[in-house]
């Protein structure tokens, strides 16, 4: 039988699978929601079965997009590790991730890339032309809505914390 917090965790890493994530990034996610303290590298490859390389590489890269906190304790060389236990948080900082790498390279890149596609005389260019200017458009329209809903959730976060 299912122990609380194995069961409170099986949600945390459902809901966090939803969002995009990897099974390892959303296994360690949710593992480190459920832990009361930061855990270190060793003691999540133990917990998941997974290779150090594996857990630190994934850490690595959670970190560097802000969904994990690393820190080191005093007189100690290991990191370790936390994550933030607001999902509204969360969830802002997922969209800020995807907006800052998905959305704002593409509204910066796409204008030119469509510029030399309109000056373009090579065979099937206007038909890659449409395809590109819908993803520009795309991109407008998600950059519009992850705006909107980060003001939308840190309103609603703001309220709950009053």
């Amino acid at each position: 039988m299912k122990t609380t917090k194995k069961e409170f965790e099986n949600l945390v890493y459902q809901g966090i699978k939803s969002q995009g994530f990897d099974e390892l990034s959303s296994r360690l996610i949710a593992i480190l929601y459920s832990e009361p303290d930061p855990l270190t590298l060793e003691e999540l490859s133990a917990i998941t079965g997974y290779s150090f390389s594996a857990v630190s590489a994934t850490m690595k890269l959670l970190s560097g997009i802000k969904v994990v906190e690393k820190t080191k304790k005093a007189g100690s060389k290991k990191l370790y590790f936390s994550v933030q236990r607001n999902m509204l948080t969360l969830t802002i900082a997922a969209i800020r991730s995807k907006s800052e790498f998905m959305v704002a390279p593409a509204l910066n890149d796409l204008p030119g890339i469509i510029e030399k596609c309109r000056n373009s005389k090579a065979e099937g260019s206007e038909r890659t032309l449409r395809i590109i200017e819908q993803y520009y458009q795309q991109m407008v329209a998600l950059d519009m809505i992850f705006k909107n809903l980060i003001e939308f959730t840190e309103k609603i976060q703001k309220e709950m914390s009053t």
